[in-house]
């Protein structure tokens, strides 16, 4: 049996993905601040310099975790599809929001990453963060909002979480639940002005 060198990328048969779903292992168990190509390295059983054939450095490494977090985010796209009222869509967000609340909850750090990386038209690219925005944009321009609008809402809501989340993990409890109804209520208001 012939043993393969274990710092060959290909021996170790090391994907863009496996190093994505390491970096997150690392942040669920240690949070970003531990984040590290050793780490990741550790946590995939390989040599660190392995990694560099995929990622070159820590903020290579950086912008993969906050580009491909969202794939073990289990957010539901179907439950943006056919709803018939702004009230319909509230709920679902509501209910998103909450599940992204525990998500981030369990990544301590993801939250502050994701916010610091953030972009506009991320429903433009790929993968499963992109899928998840442009059904929810979808949703509202079905509901008669005018598409830019219905961007600009998303991006303004998608921001408040990431903030809120943010600020509770940095000591201040009950933020994000008194919030969110706060911040739902504005959101819904706006809506019923602009949906046809």
């Amino acid at each position: 049996m012939t043993r393969r060198d274990p710092s060959s990328h290909a021996a170790a048969g090391i994907s863009v993905s496996a190093i994505a779903d390491a970096a997150l292992a690392v942040i669920r168990g240690n949070g970003v601040d531990a984040l590290t190509m050793r780490s990741v390295a550790e946590r995939l059983n390989v040599r660190a310099p392995s990694l560099y054939h995929h990622v070159h450095n820590k903020d290579e490494l950086l912008d993969l975790v906050a580009r491909n977090a969202f794939d073990q985010f289990t957010g539901d796209n179907t439950a943006y599809q056919g709803l018939r009222s702004v009230d319909e869509w509230i709920a679902v967000t509501k209910a998103g929001a909450l599940e992204l609340r525990a998500f981030y909850a369990d990544h301590p750090g993801l939250a502050g990453l994701i916010q610091a990386k953030a972009t506009p038209d991320r429903d433009r690219g790929e993968g499963s963060r992109a899928e998840l925005v442009r059904t929810q944009i979808e949703s509202l321009v079905d509901l008669g909002v005018p598409e830019a609008q219905a961007r600009h809402l998303f991006e303004v809501s998608a921001r408040w979480t990431l903030a809120a989340v943010v600020a509770e993990s940095n000591g201040s409890p009950d933020l994000f639940g008194d919030g969110l109804e706060l911040f739902m209520d504005g959101l819904r208001a706006r809506l019923q002005g602009l949906a046809t």
